[in-house]
């Protein structure tokens, strides 16, 4: 029999020891896998927030900067220009020009500052996911604005209630308009949205500009935003315009902040994991070719080459890895779906102050989780692996 199938015949017989490390190796494992599964959630969340949430769309595109000075807007002729092109990538979703605006909001109960975005119309049919954008404004209502509730209930407004605008611009005196609230949306916890939604004419008297800040783009497939990048990029440098090309994490602070943190946190994890995973395969290792030493010598005393019984060991080695894969492949699946099948019913309910913590499972950081796991079985393996191939077959039959 080969070096190979003696060792899973032996790792088959079932020894106690080798069971308990297989059934580590897959705990442990699994406990990797469903916390990079939290990790891919929690981004998730993040992404739909900031792409959503606060219309920061997957890529923006604005105006290179001159000279290192301030950023210039698009000139109205530009920006046609411009959204032209964009539009024509087949990639792209929805392309909108966007201002970001902010002032003084007073209501008939206070005043209040307020941060806001003015948006051009959008198309009446819009993908699944980009009908759920918040703010809805009323087509042909160019004095129609949206608020979240958090600045309505600091102004005291509601659907039909009637504001003032003055926009704040240090270019010249400020602009004061007269708008009328169309709807109220509520935002996520922990929302970085504007608190007001306007239309994009609005934006633009209030600033006393006809110029466009930024163009925001939504992508069909987001896994493609590289890509789309580089095309839209190039595209519009070709056709003249210098732009800047900006994604969806470069702009999101809370992206920003805890990509590190995660990222810090599991490796942290991983590198628990794969310590207690080789110290338990080096020490069954080790413990199994002391037990099996006479075993070991009469194979040895039958013709079997040392380099056999060497290959033998650190293939029970990787058998009792690949078993522990195996088992917390099953087990993160399972744990996953209870999981997500228990939070169902509050992710469908729209009264939580939190978000209910859901696990998508990460199989980039599986995939890696299991190569790692394989290198990491092998060197613990090699010194268990070593020394039971170059035991003398006299001692080991006498022992």
């Amino acid at each position: 029999m080969s070096p190979h199938g003696l060792a899973l015949r032996t790792l088959l017989l079932g020894r106690t020891r080798s069971v308990l490390a297989v059934l580590l190796v897959g705990a442990s494992l699994c406990v990797l896998d469903l916390f990079a599964g939290h990790i891919a959630s929690v981004r998730a969340g993040i992404e739909y927030q900031a792409v959503i949430g606060a219309r920061l769309g997957h890529l923006s595109v604005l105006r290179a900067r001159l000279d290192g000075g301030a950023r210039p807007m698009f000139a109205p002729g530009e920006a046609r220009r411009a959204l032209r092109i964009i539009e024509a990538n087949r990639g792209v979703a929805l392309a909108m020009p966007q201002m970001s605006v902010s002032g003084i909001a007073s209501s008939a109960t206070g005043s209040a500052l307020f941060a806001g975005e003015g948006v051009a119309p959008a198309p009446a049919a819009l993908p699944p996911r980009l009908q759920e954008l918040p703010g809805k404004l009323a087509p042909g209502n160019a004095r129609g604005i949206a608020v979240s509730t958090g600045q309505a209930d600091a102004l005291g407004l509601r659907q039909g209630s009637s504001v003032t605008l003055t926009g704040a611009h240090p270019a010249g005196p400020a602009v004061a308009l007269s708008a009328d609230v169309v709807d109220v949306y509520s935002g996520g916890a922990g929302e970085t949205g504007k608190g007001v939604v306007m239309p994009f004419g609005m934006a633009q008297s209030l600033l006393d500009t006809d110029n466009t800040e930024r163009i925001v783009v939504f992508l069909n497939e987001p896994d493609a935003l590289e890509q789309r990048r580089q095309e839209l990029g190039g595209a519009l440098r070709r056709a003249g315009i210098a732009v800047e090309v900006r994604s969806w994490q470069e702009q999101s602070d809370t992206w920003i902040s805890e990509r590190g943190a995660s990222d810090l946190a599991f490796d942290s994890v991983a590198g628990m994991v794969f310590a207690v995973i080789a110290a338990t395969i080096a020490a069954t290792m080790s413990m199994n070719a002391l037990e099996r030493r006479r075993e070991v010598a009469t194979l040895r005393a039958l013709g079997m080459r040392s380099s056999s019984v060497f290959l033998m060991f650190v293939a029970e080695a990787l058998w009792m890895a690949l078993i522990g894969v195996a088992l917390s492949l099953v087990g993160s699946g399972l744990v996953a779906w209870v999981v997500n099948r228990a939070s169902l019913p509050n992710v469908l309910g729209s009264t939580l102050s939190q978000p209910p913590m859901m696990v998508e499972l990460d199989f980039d950081r599986m995939l890696m989780a299991i190569v790692t796991v394989l290198a990491v079985a092998l060197l613990a393996s090699l010194v268990p692996a070593f020394k039971a191939a170059r035991a003398a077959i006299p001692a080991a039959l006498a022992a």
